[in-house]
């Protein structure tokens, strides 16, 4: 600190001055760091992350990540209630896989067609292991992982 007294005996006197039940008065220049820090951090570091994002590689995250990372978002949010239906999602423009084209045609409840599929599916199993799994139906989230 480049103010009158050093950093420690700053922060003594405050501690004392609280201790006696006083309000305690930080000088101006202790409440400008603060305020900037806080609000806009320091020159020095701004510029250390605009270089690191400039710099830093773009790295692709692998297939097996993304695969672990949907399976992971469509089990969380099938524990907060049910998903949509097959019917639904494909008429919001999702496409369907082989297997949930085959349960959304068969004459079976809204509750069975609103379970999560993919959690049973070898397709997930494999995406979730290997870096280049052999699956290839279209409609299938994890085939996406693959290819891109």
């Amino acid at each position: 600190m480049s103010d009158q007294f050093s950093e420690d005996a700053f922060f003594e006197e405050l501690a004392a001055e609280t201790a006696l039940g006083k309000e305690a008065h930080a000088p101006d220049l202790l409440k400008d760091q603060i305020f900037s820090a806080l609000t806009g951090g320091f020159p020095e570091q701004e510029s250390f992350f605009e270089r690191l994002v400039t710099e830093a590689p773009v790295v692709v995250a692998p297939p097996q990540l993304k695969s672990k990372i949907y399976s992971a978002l469509v089990l969380a949010q099938a524990e907060t209630g049910p998903l949509l239906s097959l019917s639904e999602c494909k008429k919001s423009g999702r496409d369907l896989c082989v297997f949930e084209e085959l349960v959304q045609i068969a004459p079976v409840g809204h509750t069975i067609k609103s379970l999560n599929y993919c959690r049973v599916c070898h397709a997930r199993a494999l995406a979730e292991r290997l870096k280049t799994a052999p699956i290839y139906w279209s409609g299938c989230p994890y085939v996406g992982f693959q290819n891109g």
